[in-house]
């Protein structure tokens, strides 16, 4: 929820890959509130360099909303953005840029950034390499906490989230995108390193080829008591999956 001439929004965020453009919409009327777009990457020359992929939003302790933008192609160093998203002073929003992060391995892409807003993380996916995890806050630097999931993958690392026990605890779902499962890691590190996500167990779903997904540990309704697991396919389907069915005996559920 942003706050636009003093009144607080709802808003729905998403990026227009060939324009170039972050869109920005109220929410339920899906109105919207950035002026017809807002300009990403504006500097960059390259090919690909502007063309816009993932984005993940991240909440500060102060209330402060950030979008964390990927792209099609960018450099080794500095591949996203992190953009301050605010009033402009007449009730639509503005994105000023903060920093350019994150490293890049040059195989493929990064598509997938999921944040975990109450620990503070960013997470995204080095296609064919790994999951890479940094400070969300700009203030606490740009270095690298974690590479994980760096093996069993069959092809791309895809689209992640996050299934949320308690504010410090829960799992890490990492798309296995040419096989048609997900990989679950640990969301806390352990005792001795704090940024060690340890594999737990791999599970298969119906959806195909998926680069996206969400998760909630909210009670929904009856069905999804225990929370929901939504995975995109590539026939464009959605595919809704209770959390005790991904649990299994293996997983704790909220």
């Amino acid at each position: 929820e942003m706050v636009l001439a003093r009144k607080p929004v709802e808003n729905a965020v998403t990026t227009e890959r060939m324009t170039h453009n972050l869109r920005v919409f109220s929410l339920p009327d899906m109105k919207p509130i950035d002026q017809g777009g807002l300009d990403m990457f504006v500097s960059e020359t390259e090919p690909e360099f502007r063309d816009l992929m993932g984005i993940a939003l991240y909440t500060s302790p102060k209330g402060e909303i950030y979008a964390i933008v990927g792209r099609k192609n960018g450099p080794k160093e500095g591949y996203l953005g992190q953009y301050l998203l605010e009033d402009n002073g007449s009730g639509t929003v503005k994105a000023t840029l903060v920093r350019k992060f994150g490293s890049f391995s040059g195989k493929k892409e990064i598509e997938a950034i999921a944040v975990d807003n109450e620990l503070g993380y960013i997470y995204y996916s080095d296609e064919q390499v790994g999951v890479k995890q940094y400070y969300a806050d700009p203030a606490k630097g740009n270095q690298q906490l974690a590479l994980f999931a760096t093996t069993g993958f069959k092809e791309d690392h895809e689209g992640i989230s996050i299934y949320k026990l308690t504010d410090s605890t829960g799992y890490i779902l990492v798309s296995d995108q040419g096989a048609n499962r997900f990989q679950v890691f640990s969301r806390e590190g352990t005792q001795s390193n704090p940024f060690e996500h340890k594999y737990l167990k791999t599970v298969p779903v119906m959806a195909t080829q998926s680069d996206g997904s969400e998760t909630t540990s909210f009670n929904l309704n009856e069905t999804f008591k225990h929370g929901l697991f939504v995975t995109m396919s590539d026939d464009k389907t959605f595919h809704y999956y209770r959390w005790e069915d991904i649990a299994e005996a293996d997983l704790k559920k909220k």
